[in-house]
């Protein structure tokens, strides 16, 4: 399960995201950070999966703020929301964990989206900006102490007036959009949400190696290399890949009494 560090120094777009990320299918926790509480941050914040990092409009003190946190957090991925692109950056260049750069101004589907990509191991910038890397960590000033917010992603419940989540896609429909099968889109749709290859074939009921067959068949049918370039391309095609996963099966019950008479008779 994915644990996603929320940044955000405007509280009414802090909200609307963390609103947003607890609508979308993404398994795991979202631990929304408040940015004047930063200088002893608690264990379980650090090597998160993801930080959503809102720029401030201070770009220079929000590198450095940002920076910073990857030294101290080391979070694996970091996507960027700037307040308009090109965004200025870094001197130094773009720290190393950063992943994407989007514009606050994005839709919800185009941010749900970023954020898929970036944990499944893709990267997501605009055109106008390669994505340099290695930036050396420059210390801000110190913060006063803040407990961070725990929320589960699916525990939150709708604002009124809000967006209605898009309908769950069935591995039928999208494997016929991407013109894949069903297995592969099961598969893919697994890997969009941070699973790893053994827990894909766990949920599935499959053995690893079939796994990877089938992770390797669609990203031919598709013409990709890994499963970040596969996610960007089925999203680009229109899939939205939140398909929840597989219904547990329901264990069967045989009553004993039965079963002990018949094998009775079957004796005799």
């Amino acid at each position: 399960m994915a644990t996603i560090l929320l940044l955000e120094p405007h509280p009414l777009l802090r909200l609307g995201l963390r609103h947003l990320l607890a609508q979308a299918h993404v398994p795991g926790d979202l631990i929304d950070l408040d940015p004047a509480g930063l200088n002893d941050p608690d264990p379980w914040t650090h090597h998160a999966d993801l930080l959503l990092f809102g720029l401030p409009a201070d770009a220079e003190a929000g590198w450095q703020t940002l920076a910073d946190l990857c030294r101290r957090l080391s979070p694996l991925r970091v996507l960027v929301l700037a307040d308009h692109l090109p965004a200025p950056l870094p001197e130094a260049g773009l720290p190393d964990a950063v992943r994407g750069l989007l514009a606050k101004t994005c839709s919800a589907d185009a941010l749900e989206a970023a954020i898929r990509l970036v944990l499944a191991g893709g990267e997501c910038f605009p055109s106008q900006l390669p994505p340099t890397r290695a930036a050396e960590p420059s210390l801000p000033d110190a913060r006063h102490d803040a407990a961070p917010i725990v929320v589960p992603l699916h525990a939150v419940p709708a604002l009124p007036g809000g967006a209605t989540p898009a309908a769950m896609e069935t591995p039928a429909a999208g494997a016929h959009l991407l013109n894949i099968t069903e297995r592969q889109y099961e598969v893919l749709a697994l890997l969009a949400r941070g699973y790893p290859i053994k827990t894909v074939s766990r949920l599935l009921n499959i053995s690893v190696a079939t796994a990877k067959t089938h992770a390797c068949t669609l990203y031919q049918r598709l013409h990709v290399r890994n499963k970040g370039e596969a996610v960007y391309v089925a999203l680009q095609r229109g899939a939205t890949l939140n398909w929840t996963g597989p219904t547990p099966a329901k264990p069967t019950h045989v009553p004993m009494a039965p079963l002990a008479a018949r094998e009775a008779c079957e004796a005799a």
